[in-house]
């Protein structure tokens, strides 16, 4: 009997053992779940407004950059998204959002300002490079507001603000307004110091890999006639290399960059190849005792460089051997003066497996 009342005391300690054990695990999945439910110091609740995720959670945001585009002295958000998307692939468009105050809620919203290229074009292939550029000067009376510039190697898009940025919320008309917008797929650039656009294009010089570039500067209105999407004529145009003039120009395959070189030389001291190896050994003579004609109306010592406008190949009955080159040039005098446009026709010959140009007429 003694031993019987001895398990039952010890089965029972062990059921009290049980039951506390179990409410210990039940207090604290309780308190896990609590936790989870209300917010802590240590994890606080979000207090930032994510625009991919939160707003523009449909688009395929691409970027995402912070820059004063209507210089209130505070930074805007500069979206980029792709639109007709292929593969992660597709063509990018912009918004900007600002905070503005609305008068009728009195409180700050943020607003979006689509950015609208001409012909509702898209802004660029990728996410383009920001920057602030003050091209059109303001009146005297009134703040000083810049540019804002998207650039990437082919494309370039300028806006201007229309109005007062700090006005009710509203797009329409748009508070930014393309005054320029350039694209080709050879390259564009911008001069920062003069505000120049550089256009480049290798049509019609696919042979040779040769380029056309043409040169815009802003006037009144920035870079389209006032009032138009249409852009000012550009001030200037030349044949050229994409780059330099290559290390290896004398060993070309292709007679026009001979005679482009040769021309490119002019008001250049120090250049190499010099202006001599350009010629054969008769046109050399003849260029030293200053009887070549290559255009120009005037002495060698009083040019300050040529441009070449046009450039034209034809070739010979013997292609191998001799080819005919055409050359449109303006020259540029050290006083300042400007030539017509003067053609000259060229004739070139094989010389020791290397063009070189023989004789010309004008």
């Amino acid at each position: 009997m003694v031993r019987r009342s001895k398990h039952r005391k010890m089965g029972r300690q062990q059921a009290i053992v049980f039951k506390l054990v179990l409410a210990a695990m039940l207090v604290a999945l309780l308190a896990s779940l609590l936790s989870a439910c209300t917010p802590s110091e240590e994890e606080p609740l979000p207090e930032i407004i994510s625009l991919p995720e939160d707003v523009l959670y449909e688009k395929n945001v691409v970027g995402v950059q912070r820059v004063d585009t209507d210089s209130d002295q505070k930074e805007e958000w500069v979206v980029f998204y792709r639109f007709d998307r292929v593969e992660n692939r597709g063509p990018v468009a912009a918004l900007i959002y600002d905070v503005v105050v609305d008068p009728t809620l009195h409180l700050p919203v943020v607003y979006p300002h689509k950015l609208r290229t001409p012909h509702e074009d898209y802004l660029a292939q990728g996410p383009p490079k920001v920057q602030l550029v003050d091209v059109v000067g303001e009146p005297s009376d009134k703040p000083t507001r810049k540019e804002v510039l998207f650039q990437t190697g082919n494309e370039l898009a300028f806006f201007r603000l229309t109005r007062d940025p700090g006005g009710p919320p509203t797009d329409i008309p748009p508070l930014y307004r393309c005054i320029g917008f350039f694209r080709s797929g050879d390259g564009v650039s911008f001069n920062e110091g003069n505000f120049e656009v550089t256009v480049t294009s290798s049509a019609g010089y696919e042979r040779s890999q040769l380029v056309t570039k043409h040169y815009y500067r802003p006037e009144a209105d920035g870079y389209f006639i006032t009032d138009t999407t249409t852009l000012v004529s550009p001030f200037g145009s030349a044949v050229d290399f994409p780059a330099e003039i290559p290390e290896d120009i004398l060993d070309t395959p292709y007679s026009e960059k001979i005679v482009l070189a040769f021309y490119k030389t002019f008001g250049k001291a120090d250049a190499k190849p010099t202006i001599l190896e350009y010629l054969s050994a008769q046109a050399a003579d003849e260029f030293m005792q200053g009887k070549l004609k290559y255009g120009s109306p005037w002495p060698l010592g009083e040019l300050k460089f040529a441009v070449v406008k046009e450039l034209s190949y034809y070739p010979t009955e013997d292609a191998s051997q001799s080819a005919v080159v055409i050359v449109k040039v303006v020259f540029h005098r050290a006083t300042g003066e400007k030539s017509p446009l003067i053609e000259v026709r060229w004739t070139l010959i094989r010389v020791e497996n290397q063009w070189k140009m023989h004789y010309s007429e004008s």
